[in-house]
């Protein structure tokens, strides 16, 4: 009844602390329960562990992939700077009038690498010798080049300005060569306005006729003496057995040489004796003049 009058809350009266227990625990006298203060703050989130996610396979690829590249250039100088492949040998064939140990100085391949030797330059210098025509320049490993010449051959003479001159059978002088057959026919030019030089060209086309007329046997049996070049009139050869023939140039080749023989037919058949025709004139088609 005490503890119910002292709790009795009068009008205007202030609420007293209640002194009973309160959820199983006691309650300190006259002060009220404790508040919790809340502070709402920021924090940072905990910074991850850094994970190193190290490509050790292509490290490992790259790293291989130098070492070989390096490896390689270095196998390549030590080849190229080296004594492994060198050349030692030079074998040289078809120098007749050629000195074989001139073509070998002036190739200067001896003692080059045979990876990085010249040959093309090599070539060129060996053509540059006189009487050399062409010159073909090939390794044979590990250490040997190969040269194979080709030497100019003299198939004639050519005759102008008091002088005589050796050709091939493209009219080309030649200062040095194989020397021609013994019967090598000479052509004389009448009215060479100048000296030849070696190179220049007399007249290819007259020289190849008479090396077309001798290679197809049209003279056979005619003995010529002479082949005349002149400006105006072209080729002429002079025949002990018969008469001259004024060809001119290769022209109408077939047609001359047929109807050439056939007039020297006509001839045999007519004349017992010596023929009265001493010269045939063929550069005009079919219009063949006798004179």
């Amino acid at each position: 009844m005490r503890d119910f009058l002292r709790n009795l809350r009068l009008p205007g009266s202030k609420p007293r602390a209640y002194r009973g227990r309160l959820g199983g625990g006691p309650i300190g006298r006259g002060r009220p329960a404790p508040r919790r203060a809340y502070a709402v703050t920021r924090v940072e989130a905990p910074r991850p562990k850094r994970e190193w996610n190290i490509p050790w396979r292509r490290i490992g690829l790259v790293t291989g992939s130098v070492a070989s590249v390096a490896g390689m250039l270095y196998g390549v100088a030590w080849l190229v700077t080296g004594d492994t492949l060198r050349v030692r040998e030079i074998d040289i064939t078809g120098a007749q009038i050629v000195a074989p140990h001139v073509v070998a100085f002036v190739s200067s391949v001896g003692g080059d690498s045979m990876l990085t030797v010249d040959i093309e330059s090599a070539g060129d210098a060996i053509e540059a010798i006189p009487g050399v025509k062409s010159a073909t320049v090939e390794r044979t490993w590990p250490h040997g080049i190969r040269i194979a010449i080709v030497e100019h051959q003299a198939w004639g003479y050519w005759q102008a300005a008091g002088r005589i001159y050796t050709i091939d059978r493209d009219g080309a002088v030649l200062q040095a060569s194989r020397p021609a057959s013994k019967n090598a026919p000479t052509i004389i030019d009448l009215a060479s306005p100048r000296d030849l030089a070696e190179g220049d060209v007399s007249d290819p086309d007259t020289v190849r006729l008479v090396a077309r007329l001798l290679d197809d046997g049209v003279l056979r049996g005619l003995n010529p003496s002479a082949f005349l070049f002149e400006r105006d009139r072209g080729l002429t050869v002079v025949a002990d057995e018969g008469p001259d023939a004024v060809f001119g140039d290769s022209s109408n080749y077939e047609f001359k040489v047929q109807a050439f023989e056939a007039v020297l037919r006509q001839l045999q058949d007519e004349n017992a004796g010596p023929p009265q025709v001493a010269e045939v004139d063929l550069r005009f088609g079919r219009n063949v003049v006798l004179r």
